[in-house]
Parts: C-alpha cells; structure tokens; sequence
C-alpha cells in the first residue's frame, strides 16, 4: 500500500494537488482530509467523490503532516488501499445517543469483517467520549482495535465529521479496516508524570466532579494551581495550555489522563475531560518537559522494534492542550514521529483521544498522542 500527503490552501488547490500525485499512475482510494474551515468541506466532497475516493473527513483548529504544521492549509493523506479492504460509516447521535451511534458503528464493522480495526473521530464535544467507546466495544468486542480523536475547535468546541455523502455536526465516523489485510498498530501515550499525594472522587455526576476528599472539588484544584485560572464569573473556560491533567489510576497500574475544562463557583465543581466515578482516585501532574516528548516519540520506536519494522502510513491525533502547553515545541513531537518509520503522516489536535496504553482495552483520553500506524500484509 502507498501512501502520500497532499497540501493546499482550497479545495481548488488540493484539486491540483491531486492531479499531480497522480501523474505517475497512482490510484488512491482513500483520502483523509482534515479542515479547518468548515464551509470547505462540500467542495471537497464533491471533489474526491469525482475521483472515485472515499473520505475520513474532519475539522479541528490545527493540523499536521510529515512536513510539519499546517495552520492554514487542507491536509490530505492518499492511500491506495483496495476498496474491499476497507469502509467508512457515519452515524449521527440522533435520534437516539451517542452510545447508540457507536454500537451501529461497531455492529457495521462486525458485519463487514470477521475482523475488524476501527479508526474514528467525533463532532460535538458534549457527547461522551466513554460513551463513544463504550457502545462500540459492547457490539465489536472489548479487545476491538479503537483509535481516533474528537474533532473541533477549541475556542467554542464546534466541528463537523464527513465523507463522500454525509456531514455531521453530531456524529461520527468510523474508518473500518479489515485487520486480516491490513495491520493496525498504535498506542495512546500522554508523558505527564505524577506528582503529590492520591486524592479520591467523593461526589461527582458525569464529567462534573462537586467533591475532593469531601471538599469541594474547586476548592482542592485552586490549592494546587493557585486563583489564577479563575475569574469572577459564574462559570468559564480553563484555559487549554494550562498542562496540568489529572492522572486517575487503573487497577492495573497504568494511568488515564484527563484535563481539566470548565468550572462552576456557584457548585464549587470542575468539569474534566472525561467521565468520572465516585471512589476514583487521581494525582495532579507536573509542569511538562521535553521527558514528555521523548516518551510519545520513544512509544512508536519500541512498536517499530517489536510488532511493525515497517509502516505505509501514520495517523496522529494529539490533544490540543499539548499544542498549548508546548507551543513551538510541539514541532519537536511531530518531528519525532514522522522520522520513525518515514512515511507520510497526518494528523489534527484533537479535543479528546481515543485508545489503547498498552494491551489493556481501548479507553478515551485527554492530553494524550493516540497515533496508528498502518502496513498492508
């Protein structure tokens, strides 16, 4: 299987773009396609779907390719898998939920391939990610390869998923590979490390934690990171580049990491990114450090030596709170995972990332690298 990146500043330009990728006889199949303006995605629709090419389309603030950030520009990553080796599903959460879409997505992949991989993304952060996870698993099976992240911007959460026939501001959209043919191979990998005493969730409904330890839970997180987060309204945004994630433990000892998001003075509650349950247990993190990078970097260098010498293509979904936290030095990251098996890559910033941290079941993230890698058999 080839693969190769494609750049352009609209649709017209990916059009040519495409054309010249193709001089040389090749034949895509498969686009991903990651936008960030949203009212480009049915020009780019109606282009690839005259050229006989599926999409995995979505929108996010930023994104990146083996060259780097791409702010401004659409970023396309071909891929001449044959067609009976793959298919992609949209499913919106209505009329039903966000749990239900999934298990159709999952029951979809089941249907097509008595082994099936699925690489996925969202619109609308506030369906839950859980959820998500939890409705595919239930109807594909717990040990289902899952990997994928939210689409979106952050600065008012909204997004859209596509392929060649749909859009969906609330939904999502699977990529299904038959596993049989093609290997799927990735990690979900954060870096942070733990700092401070274990603290237990002792009151909280959804993603909104009320209670610490018994104390109120906005009480807890402004000991730890001080007032500065917090302004004199009711309610409001914690800023994304605030990098300082809450590590909630597994009885197996690995960590999932979850950021902190809104809060709420009135209740005294913090929202995370993520579902949360009474008698969890969590650390704060520590300022992140090139320690961080290196560790992301360093997952798919173990993966190469170990399970895939050799790759087609990676696709990377990395929490936008990264791109935040790191600034320029996000660059670093990218750099480090397209050098690893140097193939063509793409990838977005993602509002929530979807999983495996090492062969334990899929789970959904935040501040973390969920990347995938891909190699026809």
């Amino acid at each position: 299987m080839k693969a190769k990146s494609i750049k352009g500043k609209s649709p017209s330009a990916i059009e040519e773009a495409l054309a010249e990728s193709k001089k040389d006889g090749y034949s895509p199949t498969l686009a991903f396609v990651f936008i960030t303006k949203i009212e480009q995605a049915d020009d780019l629709r109606s282009l690839f779907d005259k050229y006989g090419i599926a999409i995995f389309g979505a929108s996010t603030s930023q994104k990146f390719t083996e060259q780097g950030m791409e702010p401004d520009d659409i970023v396309v990553l071909l891929l001449d898998m044959p067609t009976e080796y793959f298919s992609i599903v949209l499913k919106n959460y209505e009329p039903s939920s966000a749990y239900e879409a999934a298990r159709q997505v999952g029951e979809a992949g089941i249907q097509a391939f008595k082994n099936p991989g699925f690489i996925i993304s969202s619109a609308d952060f506030r369906m839950s990610g859980d959820e998500l996870v939890s409705g595919l698993m239930d109807s594909a099976g717990q040990q289902v390869t899952l990997m994928g992240g939210v689409a979106g911007n952050p600065a008012d959460f909204s997004g859209i998923v596509f392929t060649n026939d749909l859009s969906s501001k609330a939904g999502m959209i699977a990529l299904v590979i038959d596993q049989d043919k093609i290997a799927i191979n990735g990690l979900a990998v954060s870096g942070w490390k733990p700092v401070g005493t274990e603290k237990k969730i002792t009151k909280c409904e959804g993603s909104w934690i009320y209670t610490i330890d018994n104390e109120p839970a906005m009480n807890v997180i402004q000991r730890f990171l001080g007032n500065a987060i917090f302004d004199t309204k009711a309610e409001g945004l914690i800023p994304s580049d605030l990098g300082y994630p809450l590590q909630f433990q597994r009885a197996n000892g690995s960590v999932i990491m979850k950021p902190l998001l809104l809060w709420n003075t009135t209740e005294k509650s913090i929202m995370a990114g993520g579902e949360v349950k009474e008698g969890e247990i969590f650390r704060f993190s520590l300022p992140p450090d090139f320690d961080v990078i290196d560790t992301v970097i360093e997952s798919t260098r173990i993966i190469k030596e170990k399970d895939m010498p050799q790759a087609d293509a990676l696709i990377v979904f990395s929490c936008v709170g990264r791109l935040g936290t790191f600034g320029p030095m996000i660059s670093t990251e990218i750099e480090g995972l397209a050098a690893t098996w140097n193939k063509p890559m793409i990838g977005f910033f993602s509002l929530g990332e979807f999983g495996k941290l090492d062969d334990s079941p899929c789970e959904f993230h935040g501040t973390t690298v969920s990347w995938v890698a891909l190699k026809e058999k």
